[in-house]
């Protein structure tokens, strides 16, 4: 007898997919870090970077759905080799970054419940969340989707717990930093070490790409859950951001604890507020959980699609009954593990430890972006006439435009992560190094990998007629 066929995510599937994946506390912290310049630099980022994104995203999505996306996209546009590279740089970035996000979660557990437990108690807790979002991803896709429902339903409660808290608060106490229009402007401060956060709270919309199989009408609803995601997203992330400001000031905030720190502000120290404050931070925990849920999935399935063309390892490929690409999602789990355990041997703070594995992540994810960039512009060579529904106008000319302002974007980004004082004309050695010694140590691996299991290839040509 045949099984049913899986259900097909809509629309209204899409949107909770973003808002799962995109919406992110891991980075509002250190964003609101920047201070009040960071409206100004949040608006040069939608025009030089989020619009780009957002076009050329809809263009691949459209014309090339599928399960590899990025992957798929350079194998298509610039070979073997370089596809494989994209496949081990998606996947590699996951397991460094997901334990920076259950730190938080954890920090947030700790600071609730057991405020005088050692790191090791926060380590355990961050290696649980990893391992149930790796039984999460292994589980049928309709769970997953479940997941994302809930996932994206609890980002928006938190947001706007936040946003009506901070009205509240500043409606009665007056704001800790004053946001006026000199303030608000674009300038390379102490604050502007965070300025790229920006750039990482906006990315991923290729991860609807990925799920191109499991999606219901693609062509129609790629585009147009993009655009009503990321406008509520923009809304609610700004709010969000001038909420924390309004609460304490921006040298106060911790980049782990930032949330919890509002959420007691905000809502006060009484009974109530302080039920409320737990609550809100709990709701952000199943947040901070669900959000790694479609980042893995992506970055898994990018591997598997990787490893079915002896690109990387076998395990990668490995696929349950579900489908879902299992090897690589306990690859991660055991990497995730590891990188905990050993970075709570090197931590000197919470905020630091957070920091050094969030721009080390943050990294090598940005370097992926530069492959995707390069593939949309070979596409439009390689496969001129695949029938694209949405297309970015403006000829060779608008895709170069959308192409440069991107890669521009993503080079001052990785810049700053690498050299969080470079724009004052600083360089710390020190300070960089841990980041610095992972960079080069993953790309040493990734390049070793490439070049042993995959032989350089033609790059997949259609005629153009």
């Amino acid at each position: 007898m045949d099984s049913a066929p899986a259900k097909k995510i809509g629309l209204l599937g899409i949107i909770f997919f973003v808002f799962s994946g995109m919406i992110g506390f891991d980075g509002l912290a250190a964003t609101a870090a920047v201070g009040p310049s960071v409206f100004g630099w949040w608006a040069v980022v939608i025009v030089v970077f989020l619009i780009p994104n957002l076009l050329m995203n809809s263009e691949l999505g459209t014309a090339f759905p599928s399960d590899g996306a990025i992957y798929d996209w350079a194998h298509k546009s610039l070979g073997a080799r370089h596809a494989a590279r994209v496949g081990w740089f998606y996947w590699i970035n996951v397991p460094f970054w997901m334990p920076a996000v259950y730190l938080i979660a954890s920090g947030i557990l700790s600071l609730l419940f057991f405020p005088d437990a050692p790191v090791w108690v926060q380590t355990g807790l961050a290696i649980a969340m990893v391992w149930f979002t790796v039984f999460i991803c292994n589980a049928p896709a309709a769970k997953g989707n479940l997941v994302n429902f809930i996932g994206g339903a609890s980002k928006v409660i938190v947001l706007l717990a936040l946003v009506l808290g901070g009205i509240s608060f500043v409606s009665t106490n007056g704001p800790a930093n004053i946001i006026t229009w000199e303030s608000i402007q674009p300038r390379f401060d102490e604050g502007f070490r965070y300025a790229p956060t920006l750039v990482y709270l906006i990315v991923g919309a290729e991860t609807v790409a990925c799920m191109g199989g499991a999606l219901k009408n693609p062509r129609r609803n790629i585009p147009l859950g993009l655009f009503i995601a990321l406008s509520i997203i923009l809304v609610l992330y700004s709010l969000a951001i001038a909420a924390m400001m309004v609460a304490l000031p921006t040298s106060e905030l911790s980049l782990v604890g930032g949330i919890t720190q509002t959420f007691a502000i905000l809502f006060g120290d009484s009974a109530a507020g302080r039920a409320l404050t737990v609550i809100m931070s709990l709701v952000a925990i199943a947040a901070l959980v669900t959000y790694i849920v479609p980042w893995l999935m992506a970055s898994s399935r990018a591997a598997a699609e990787g490893a079915d063309a002896n690109e990387m390892p076998a395990i990668f490929g490995k696929r349950n009954a579900a489908g879902s690409p299992v090897g690589a999602n306990v690859m991660t789990g055991i990497v995730a593990t590891v990188a905990l355990l050993l970075y709570t041997f090197m931590s000197a703070s919470a905020d630091e430890l957070f920091w050094s594995l969030f721009a080390f992540a943050s990294f090598l994810l940005f370097v992926t972006y530069f492959f995707m960039i390069a593939s949309f512009v070979r596409l439009r060579d390689t496969h001129p006439d695949a029938p694209r529904p949405f297309r970015v106008p403006g000829g060779k000319v608008g895709v170069w435009t959308v192409a440069l302002m991107q890669a521009f974007v993503l080079a001052v980004s990785c810049l700053v992560f690498v050299f969080p004082d470079i724009m004052d004309g600083r360089i710390n050695l020190e300070e960089s190094a841990p980041t610095i010694i992972g960079i080069i140590g993953s790309v040493i691996l990734i390049e070793v990998f490439v070049r042993r299991m995959v032989a350089p290839a033609p790059v997949e040509k259609t005629s153009s007629g």
